[in-house]
C-alpha cells in the first residue's frame, strides 16, 4: 500500500511457475496452486471496489474467495496443499490433477 492509500500491489509468489515449467520441460510432474493467483486478483479487485464504492464487485470478490476456501475445505485441492494436509507420502487420489 502506497502512502496515498489508493495504490496497492497484489500478486502471487514469484518463481513458482517458472520453477514448475523447468520441471515440466524435463518430463516431471508439476502442481501449481491456482488459488494464489486468484487471491492476488480478488485482493486487487476488492481494493478497487472500495475505492469506487462498488458493492457488486466487492461482493463478487468475497464470493470467489469463499468458493476457493470451500473447495479446499471439501477436500478438493492441488498437490501442494494436499502435501500440507496429508503429509509427504500423499497419494494422487488426495489431490486434483489434469488426467
Amino acid at each position: 500500500m502506497c502512502p496515498d492509500g489508493k495504490t496497492i500491489e497484489a500478486e502471487a509468489a514469484h518463481g513458482t511457475v517458472t520453477r514448475h515449467y523447468r520441471v515440466h520441460q524435463k518430463g516431471g510432474e508439476t502442481s501449481t496452486n491456482s488459488i494464489a493467483s486468484i487471491f492476488a486478483w480478488t485482493r486487487g479487485l476488492a481494493h478497487r471496489a472500495k475505492l469506487d464504492n462498488n458493492a457488486r464487485l466487492l461482493d463478487f470478490t468475497q464470493k470467489l474467495e469463499a468458493a476457493c476456501i470451500g473447495t479446499v475445505e471439501s477436500g478438493m485441492m492441488t498437490k501442494d496443499l494436499a502435501l500440507l494436509v496429508h503429509g509427504p507420502k500423499v497419494t494422487r487420489d488426495k489431490y486434483l490433477n489434469t488426467e
